[in-house]
């Protein structure tokens, strides 16, 4: 009985597992965003992403889900610098090589603190592409 619990629940949370951890392919990801034009997202084989070209220094982050006006999506979520305690999240979708940067917002941290818009037009249209780069 316990072998055929196990051997039914382990598939599944392999399952769950791949699927929630799910994130952009390994590589660089360029483009403009807004007036930023030189935004380079690295994405590592572990999962971490960075963000070069947005903000004066390179920020570290991870994939996590997100919403958008009540339609799930995929974030990459960024830690600011440890003098200016902020997250900044980047919404997407992925079409092919690309990143379809769907919106922009930040949050500070403390209670009651929500995710608000960064850039004068937060919600994109057209959004911005960075697409990845060959041989990363």
């Amino acid at each position: 009985m316990c072998n055929r619990a196990l051997t039914q629940t382990v598939p599944v949370l392999l399952l769950l597992c791949a699927l929630g951890c799910a994130g952009p392919d390994e590589g660089v990801y360029t483009g403009e965003i807004g007036n930023k034009k030189k935004v380079k997202v690295g994405v590592e084989p572990d999962g971490v992403v960075h963000l070069d070209g947005y903000w004066q220094e390179r920020l570290s982050g991870v994939h996590e889900k997100g919403s958008l006006q009540g339609k799930d999506m995929d974030a990459l979520v960024f830690e600011g610098p440890a003098s200016k305690k902020f997250k900044l999240r980047m919404l997407y979708q992925e079409e092919g090589d690309a990143l379809i940067i769907r919106a922009i917002q930040s949050r500070t941290y403390g209670p009651g603190a929500r995710y608000l818009p960064t850039e004068k037009d937060s919600v994109f249209d057209p959004p911005p592409r960075l697409i990845r780069q060959a041989g990363s």
